[in-house]
């Protein structure tokens, strides 16, 4: 390959990184996986005793109510690890909605992830759409899709979480209980449909 070539490929490539899309692009990434991965790894810390579990758990309780009975558990015992729902799904109230270890019947021991299951769902698959993201538009785009398609996105979300409220509050004698999996859905439909908005409006307000 030619020194002019190179110089070509090396100056085409350094344009192409140094677009603010691209920066902007890079830095949502960054931000949710050290986010999300904080919230994947709590549970694992938690269980190994290990104190930054808890300076986590501290962090991730500014942005989530932390209750058990909407939280998603990692249950471990000598044998064994798996996850499951913290609590059974029946919404019988519990105390000490707010601690992060859940003794399970068959002597498990359960420690929750430090967002709830809809927060969990909404994370996630912001990342994920992240990644989905280039192959769809380019990294600097700056065209917002309908408002209408956003709208349609968190209504699943609104209906559900609206319903289990209306019933906390014991308001037209409604009785609804969601689930840890419907929490799960709804939340990632709505942190999908947000990253194809955030990312334009981030285009736009910091963007070449």
């Amino acid at each position: 390959m030619s020194d002019e070539i190179k110089k070509a490929f090396y100056h085409s490539f350094r344009q192409s990184v140094m677009q603010r899309g691209v920066i902007i692009y890079w830095f949502y990434v960054i931000v949710l996986l050290f986010f999300v991965g904080g919230v994947l790894v709590t549970p694992f810390l938690a269980s190994n005793e290990d104190k930054n579990a808890d300076a986590l758990y501290n962090t991730y309780s500014y942005t989530c109510h932390q209750k058990l009975s909407r939280s998603v558990c990692l249950f471990k015992n000598s044998n064994a690890t798996e996850l499951g729902d913290c609590i059974p799904q029946t919404g019988e109230k519990i105390k000490l909605d707010y601690e992060k270890i859940v003794m399970r019947t068959d002597g498990m021991i359960g420690y929750k992830f430090p967002v709830c299951s809809r927060d969990i769902g909404i994370y996630v698959f912001m990342l994920l759409a992240a990644f989905v993201y280039p192959f769809l538009f380019k990294p600097g785009e700056k065209r917002i899709l309908p408002p209408v398609l956003l709208i349609a996105a968190i209504i699943p979300l609104a209906f559900d979480g609206g319903l289990q409220l209306i019933s906390e509050f014991g308001w037209f004698g409604l009785t609804y209980e969601s689930t840890n999996i419907i929490r799960l859905i709804t939340g990632g439909i709505a942190g999908a449909a947000v990253t194809f908005y955030l990312l334009p409006i981030a285009n736009r307000m910091f963007g070449e």
